[in-house]
């Protein structure tokens, strides 16, 4: 019998149709989405035992930097607690992306599988694809997954369930209920007698074998300001000194405004002066470049020590790893080492 962890922190698939019309988390969700499997042909329904927590009722449009601390003691208190063959967390599909990016670096030495769940609409709506995710990832479990922390879901474009690597993982596209990520597996019809085949390919990376940090000593902090690029952006309305650190993303070819009113030198030198470091991703400098890079890059070579240049993963994980980097290590060094190595199958070699 394999026992299973369910943590139920909110989001659509943890929520039901309250008394104004409105889709709101309820604890009827623990047992509607535990009820799905055992009312589902998965041959695997006898064999699990689930131990869900209590709902956490956190909306994933409403997830916080605290919210994260929440589910990680929420983890560690239960982790503690007994021995179990595998995790599942039940989130909100809005955020899902960054939560799943950051767990994979927390548990990027797990010893056991933990799996993301989500939906596109309540448990309860017949055509919400809440039951299949739930089922595919309880027996991901039952299978023996390699331990690791994935996310599993059913698109709804074309009705194939995907397991992703966590780390890979990008936010779902507005207008759209399809998630995606390098390296996912279609595992729809996987062969119940041969899956490790299936792992193994999404398993594709290296992990970290240095222990940078240990959950049990987590605590994260509001600590890093991402900035999204758009055109007009005014740097001069944002306090950089609440910050240790700035995630500034780049448009598609790894630029960034670098002339004019709207320059990002202003960025540059208010986040500087406030005492953060700033990084810009994803972005590198090499090969080709644009002048306008070419001058950031200029810039930050007299500044080689707090402006940096990160590559090869989507821009969840750029954050999930600063933040992390950010409040669990004092050591600029070691941040710096953090942010180099391969944590967990995160980068994406092009």
């Amino acid at each position: 019998m394999k026992n299973i962890l369910l943590i139920l922190t909110g989001g659509t698939i943890c929520t039901e149709i309250n008394q104004k019309g409105r889709l709101d988390v309820t604890e009827k969700a623990k047992t509607a989405i535990i009820q799905s499997f055992l009312d589902s042909s998965s041959p695997y329904k006898n064999t699990v035992r689930f131990t869900p927590t209590e709902n956490l009722g956190i909306l994933s449009e409403n997830m916080s930097v605290n919210g994260y601390n929440i589910i990680i003691d929420t983890y560690k208190r239960y982790i503690k607690s007994q021995a179990y063959d595998g995790v599942i967390i039940a989130h909100g599909t809005d955020t899902l992306a960054f939560s799943t990016s950051l767990f994979s670096m927390l548990l990027h030495n797990t010893d056991i599988p933990v799996l993301f769940v989500s939906a596109n609409k309540r448990i309860s709506d017949e055509s919400s694809n809440a039951a299949d995710n739930f089922r595919y990832a309880a027996e991901c479990i039952a299978m023996g997954i390699t331990p690791g922390v994935y996310a599993v879901y059913k698109n709804i474009s074309d009705q194939k369930v995907y397991l992703h690597l966590a780390s890979r993982l990008e936010q779902c596209k507005n207008y759209s209920e399809d998630f995606y990520s390098m390296g996912a597996v279609d595992i729809t019809d996987i062969d119940m007698q041969n899956c490790k085949g299936y792992f193994d390919l999404v398993n594709k990376g290296t992990k970290s074998q240095k222990a940078y940090l240990n959950i049990n000593n987590v605590r994260l902090s509001d600590c890093v300001l991402c900035i999204t690029p758009y055109v007009g952006i005014n740097y001069s309305a944002i306090d950089y000194s609440r910050f240790s650190a700035v995630l500034h993303g780049t448009y598609h070819s790894g630029t960034v405004c670098a002339e004019g009113e709207n320059s990002v030198f202003l960025m540059i030198d208010r986040a500087l002066s406030a005492g953060a470091d700033v990084y810009f991703s994803p972005s590198r400098l090499c090969g080709e470049i644009y002048e306008s890079l070419g001058k950031v890059g200029e810039y930050a070579g007299l500044n080689k020590d707090r402006i940096s240049f990160l590559y090869g993963t989507t821009i969840e994980t750029a954050y999930a790893k600063l933040l992390v980097a950010y409040s669990c290590l004092d050591d600029k060094d070691k941040i710096k080492e953090f942010l180099s190595d391969e944590i967990n199958c995160e980068k994406i070699h092009l």
